[in-house]
């Protein structure tokens, strides 16, 4: 009754307002008055009181007219906000007068009073205000609008009286984004709101209490959750585009790189699942699609942010797409060097996926790493070392090589050298074979003509083939005429410009003009090939160019094999994902701030509720999992500050992560990384990941305990950028072998043999092209850690400063902890293991030893930690090594120590080329995608890029 006095001067009078405006209508509620002398009021007078006006009120809420009025909404205390399916019920509704100009991202303003004078800003702006299950908003009342809602946080907090605040009546709200100051009518109001927003804090969901959060996360561990890993793009693909079909309400995504037309269920000429045809479809349907994306220098890389914003927006008619790129790159207070990271896509906030694999070109891949992609148009007959010597004839000298062999020899010219290029020499049949074994002794480079050095290839010494590759190759004389007929043409080409050429250069200085043209092929075939367009890349070969002509080939793919990419991600269901669309939300509400504040058409986001069972659980996960997911505990981490996610503060809980997780392992370490630079004490690496395993390693050689540490990482950087590859390559030999400092040396320097606790591989693999045999490095771009089968972290973040410190680039990844169990092996002896984990570790065994598909041998990949199979693991990427140096003279290697010994190294003749059917035998005894990573690559030389140039910066060295 108190309530109804207080609030019936105010509110019914503007009904009444409403009604004598009106003609008089019975069917309008009329608000019952009756003069009752207070001497005659009794218990029974009273409760007859209370049923009329409950009827009066039943009737106002059943009219329409009054139901909708503002001055209904505010006695009830309710908005456009309090029936909200998802988004939880509200704790407390009503007008408070919002102190204008408070601090937030975003504004425009020359400078702020201080706190002293706050007590003169204005507090004129009435707004509608409402506290959630955990967070504070308000709305605008005359467009209803949902403004900047401030999330509970780790410094969430309340302050009151007119000291804090400067205002009577007035309560002060802080978080790590924000600070706003309200001010309530009377004191007592004051009170109720206070102890509202103290409540919120008590029950804020695990994201108040510092303690709680392990790794000093902003979100705290969420028992009991529903999860599953992917290895390659290709599953990972697959299931988020049948999730986004099971999409209700909103669909948030975010990436470093995104392509719209990016095929996400293949081969297959139909274009439903195109990323952009699917998210299309969802607006349509009414779905509310939020993109953001990192905003590139358009100068530096060729992401086409821009293009990616236009293609998605206009593929809903109704606006349900919005994209935000960030951030702004201007002289003042613009970010230049740090980039968005983040691979997300959130599923009405109760479906997360969350890895390392970008929804862009060049990630897709799935067990086979596919280096052709040709269809039919492949010939997959080897041919003979006289045709490869005509056809480098014919090419003036040039040959195919391997990418990272270009690398290679780049780099040594760079430093000074001049490699014997292929110009100046021919590598024919008649040289010696490679052995993998032996140093790199040659002599020096022949000062034969090129016309001498031919004629002597082919009529004097052209070796007979044997019995077994007569049965493969035609009769040689028929094989030249054809040949001598087939590239006359070009000859006469090439001879013609020699003629003119005034200084008598040599025949192979020209080689782009024997090349064959780029994006003049005829119609791609779709149902025949996984890879159409730029999505048929190699980025030790090229960088993406022309991304808006997306069907057309920027790379010739019958002369340049593609590069396969190994990748990891998972999908979490429950609270979990409610972690990580809390997270979107919070970053889209800032940058929306910043770029689009009074843009009514990119609105707030909210976060549902926390509360609901019920809308938490997903019943349908078959419609897009292949298999049954895990129970998991589960814990979001990330890497935020200032400018990437407008907080106060800078979180580096990834890192800490890391680091805790390494600390606590008891047998085994597994990891996948892009990166590894972490270089112990050093002032200009600063993450500690390497000194924390270095101190795992020294404490179980001390304990005499059987502990590994399996890393895989790319065997070269993967830029096409010499100085890109040259400063991270020198970073990452920094923190394994290359000084005092680094992790090999200092187990060494403390009487710790490396190898017996830790290794380090790369991935490989090879196949036939257009009658070539090729190879190709697998570009690790994995970011994960596995630890004894029980605990497993994956998003995101390298190991590198970039990633962990927090305030560089912004990036996300998830902690696993199994709940299910099961019997494993460490060392011989039967321990309990994690499903999810260990599962996930085994397919990885499997792959990199090849029997992912057929196990004929029976290998058990149960115990990593044995010394059998720790030396058996070791022993297959040692094998895989020799035979790929041994056939292709494969680059990185231990074998090249010096600039100078690049070119002899590439010289050296290549059983691929003067052997194709011994070269095919002795590739059959590769097993898996498993090599050793070459530790002493460049030991001896010092190949930082200059202080001159952007990469040897060091801040910029541990490139995206």
């Amino acid at each position: 009754m108190n309530r109804l006095n207080s609030l019936r001067n105010n509110c019914i009078s503007k009904i009444f307002v409403c009604l004598l405006m009106q003609n008089e209508n019975q069917d309008y509620p009329r608000f019952p008055t009756k003069n009752d002398r207070m001497a005659f009021i009794n218990d029974t007078i009273i409760q007859q009181r209370c049923a009329i006006l409950i009827d009066y009120l039943n009737k106002v809420l059943k009219h329409p007219k009054f139901r909708k009025h503002s001055a209904t909404c505010e006695f009830f205390e309710v908005s456009c906000l309090s029936f909200i399916y998802g988004v939880s019920i509200s704790r407390k509704e009503g007008y408070l007068l919002k102190r204008s100009h408070d601090e937030y991202p975003g504004q425009r303003i020359l400078f702020r009073l201080a706190l002293f004078c706050d007590i003169f800003k204005r507090h004129h702006d009435r707004k509608w205000f409402v506290i959630k299950d955990s967070y504070v908003t308000y709305i605008r009342p005359n467009t209803h609008e949902v403004r900047f809602p401030m999330l509970v946080d780790r410094d969430f907090h309340i302050l009151t009286g007119l000291r804090n605040v400067g205002a009577h009546h007035g309560i002060k709200i802080k978080n790590l984004q924000r600070t706003l100051v309200i001010k309530c009518r009377t004191s007592r109001d004051s009170d109720e709101w206070t102890q509202h927003l103290s409540n919120l804090i008590q029950q804020g969901k695990g994201f108040i209490d510092k303690t709680a959060s392990r790794f000093v996360s902003f979100a705290p561990v969420r028992e009991n959750q529903l999860a599953y890993w992917f290895v390659n793009g290709k599953s990972y693909m697959e299931a988020v585009a049948r999730a986004l079909l099971t999409a209700k309400e909103e669909v948030f995504i975010t990436d470093w790189w995104l392509s719209p037309e990016i095929m996400l269920i293949r081969p297959t000429d139909d274009e439903t699942f195109r990323l952009d045809n699917v998210l299309g479809r969802i607006a349509d349907a009414g779905i509310r699609v939020y993109v953001m994306v990192f905003k590139e220098m358009s100068f530096a890389m060729g992401l086409n942010s821009a293009y990616t914003k236009r293609i998605l927006t206009n593929k809903s008619k109704g606006g349900f797409i919005k994209v935000i790129r960030h951030p702004d790159h201007h002289p003042k207070g613009g970010v230049f060097l740090w980039s968005h990271h983040e691979k997300l896509v959130v599923i009405d906030q109760k479906i997360a996926f969350v890895g390392g694999i970008d929804l862009c070109y060049g990630r897709w891949d799935d067990d086979f790493m596919r280096l052709v992609d040709l269809g039919a148009d492949n010939d997959t007959t080897l041919k003979s070392p006289f045709d490869i010597v005509a056809e480098k004839v014919a090419a003036g000298g040039t040959e195919i090589v391997e990418s990272a062999q270009k690398a290679t020899t780049q780099m040594a010219e760079q430093a000074g050298e001049k490699p014997i290029k292929s110009s100046d020499r021919l590598r024919t049949i008649f040289d010696v074979p490679n052995k993998a074994s032996e140093d790199i002794k040659l002599d020096e480079p022949t000062q034969e003509t090129r016309t001498e050095f031919q004629m002597k290839a082919v009529a004097k010494k052209y070796k007979p083939a044997t019995s077994d590759q007569r049965k493969y190759y035609e009769d040689d004389e028929q094989r030249v005429l054809r040949r001598t007929a087939k590239y006359a043409q070009k000859w006469r080409k090439l001879a013609q410009r020699v003629r003119k050429n005034s200084n008598g250069s040599d025949i192979g200085d020209i080689p782009e003009e024997s090349q064959s043209a780029i994006g003049q092929s005829s119609e791609i075939d779709r149902k025949q090939k996984f890879f159409i367009g730029k999505d048929y890349s190699n980025v030790y070969e090229k960088d993406f160019e022309t991304l808006e002509k997306y069907s057309e080939d920027y790379i010739d793919r019958k002369l340049v094999p593609r590069m396969p990419w190994h990748d990891e991600a998972l999908v979490v269901i429950g609270e979990i994902a409610r972690d990580v669309a809390r997270h979107f939300i919070q970053r889209w509400n800032i940058h929306k701030c910043e770029k689009y504040l009074n843009n009514d058409h990119y609105p707030f986001l909210l976060p549902k509720s926390y509360d609901d069972e019920e809308d938490l659980t997903v019943k349908n996960w078959r419609e897009f999992l292949q298999c049954k997911p895990f129970k998991v505990d589960a814990q979001c981490v990330r890497s935020v500050g200032p400018w990437s996610a407008g907080t106060r503060t800078i979180e580096s809980s990834i890192h800490n992560a890391y680091i805790q997780m390494i600390t606590a392992a008891k047998y085994y370490i597994y990891i996948e990384n892009q990166f590894f630079i972490t270089i112990g004490y050093d002032p200009q690496v600063r993450n500690q990941v390497g000194d924390t395993l270095f101190r795992r390693i020294e404490r179980a050689h001390k304990s005499n305990e059987k502990f590994r540490v399996y890393i895989v990482i790319p065997l070269l950087p993967g830029f096409d950028s010499i100085n890109a590859v040259q400063a991270v390559l020198f970073f990452i030999m920094r923190s394994i072998t290359k000084g005092d400092s680094s992790l090999f040396k200092r187990l060494e320097k403390a009487g710790i043999p490396p190898n017996d606790y830790i290794s380090i591989f790369g991935m490989r693999t090879h196949d036939i092209l257009m009658g070539r045999l090729v190879t190709e490095i697998i570009y690790v771009h994995s970011k994960l850690m596995i630890i004894d089968d029980r605990m497993v972290i994956c998003g995101s973040a390298n190991i590198n400063d970039r990633s962990l410190l927090g305030q560089r680039d912004s990036e996300f990844c998830v902690v696993i902890n199994d709940r299910e169990e099961e019997d494993g092996r460490f060392n011989g002896k039967t321990v309990r293991v994690g499903k999810f984990c260990s599962s996930w570790r085994r397919k990885l065994f499997a792959m990199q030893l090849g029997i992912q598909f057929e196990n004929p041998k029976n290998i058990d990949i149960t115990d990593p930690v044995s010394d059998e199979f720790y030396n058996y693991f070791r022993n297959v990427a040692r094998k895989n090594t020799l035979i790929y140096e041994e056939v292709f003279s494969t680059v990185p290697t231990d074998r090249i120590r010096r600039f100078n010994q690049i070119a002899e190294y590439n010289d050296m003749p290549k059983m691929k080329d003067t052997d194709p059917i011994q070269a095919q035998k002795k590739l059959r005894g590769i097993q898996g995608l498993v090599v050793e990573y070459p530790l002493y690559f460049l030991d001896e030389e010092d190949y930082l890029p200059s202080i001159n140039t952007p990469e040897g910066i060091v801040p910029t060295v541990t490139w995206t």
